[in-house]
């Protein structure tokens, strides 16, 4: 039974949060088995696309907005739901055209800050490596790209460190309701009420441990596919596991935010 004001992402966050995260996560993808056969042909008909030349970089953009836009709507379902009961019936009439027409432009902001956060951090790098003389004018591709190599452990402890305050950006994002609340959305990672929220210690126990059960999972699959090897089969089980996961990982980035708020 559920208690007055109790939801059901409440409820999610109080006990076994990180079991429940893997649990809302696949019941959103399985209860709704014509939603999810429409998403995962879409995408991999864009994966494909995305091999041929001139739509290289089309079609992972458009594949990048409707995994955002994918993730608005499954993490605003969580969050909204009041108990399992709705949460099931709300997946269970989801519609594409209803991810489209009402997410795609916060999703579409969240793209271009992203893309916009990543263009400046690869800039910087590079600027930090050639005034320190680790990137000289006549070096080649290859000692280039082992300069970079070299300075990649500071890189991977900056990427960590991201990482960690991840699931609160992403939430803001989820709540955004256009393009110009996507884009900001992605800069709260700078955020001090962010990095505040973060230093609590039931979000840093659930994401420790959600980020290792996570990390572990994409260990096995990627040794499953180390074994069937690369090709056709590779392409559309890695689309698969992609979708999953995305879903996965804003059902956590919703009860991330709703222990931070308790």
């Amino acid at each position: 039974m559920q208690e007055n004001n109790i939801r059901l992402i409440d409820e999610a966050s109080q006990s076994e949060a990180v079991k429940n995260t893997f649990r809302l996560g696949w019941e959103f993808v399985r209860l709704n088995q014509k939603f999810t056969l429409i998403i995962l042909a879409i995408l991999i008909v864009l994966n494909f696309l995305g091999m041929i030349p001139f739509l290289s970089l089309i079609a992972p953009m458009i594949g990048g907005v409707l995994g955002l836009s994918l993730q608005i709507y499954a993490g605003r379902v969580i969050y909204e739901s009041d108990d399992i009961e709705n949460y099931v019936d709300v997946i269970k009439k989801s519609d594409i055209s209803e991810v489209v027409t009402e997410h795609s432009g916060a999703a579409f902001g969240a793209y271009l800050g992203w893309v916009i956060l990543l263009l400046a951090f690869i800039f910087t790098a590079s600027i930090m490596a050639v005034s320190s003389g680790l990137i000289t004018e006549n070096m080649n591709e290859k000692d280039v790209l082992l300069a970079f190599g070299s300075i990649g452990l500071p890189l991977v402890l900056v990427a960590l460190i991201l990482s960690y305050v991840q699931p609160l950006v992403h939430s803001n994002i989820v709540l955004a309701e256009d393009f110009k609340e996507g884009f900001k959305a992605v800069f709260t990672i700078f955020s001090k009420d962010v990095w505040s929220s973060a230093m609590q210690k039931p979000y840093f126990s659930y994401v420790a441990i959600f980020g290792l059960v996570i990390m572990l999972c994409i260990l096995l699959v990627a040794l499953v596919f180390l074994v069937l090897g690369m090709g056709t089969i590779f392409n559309l089980l890695g689309v698969i596991v992609s979708y999953i996961l995305m879903i996965i990982m804003s059902v956590a980035a919703m009860i991330a935010r709703r222990i931070v708020e308790e």
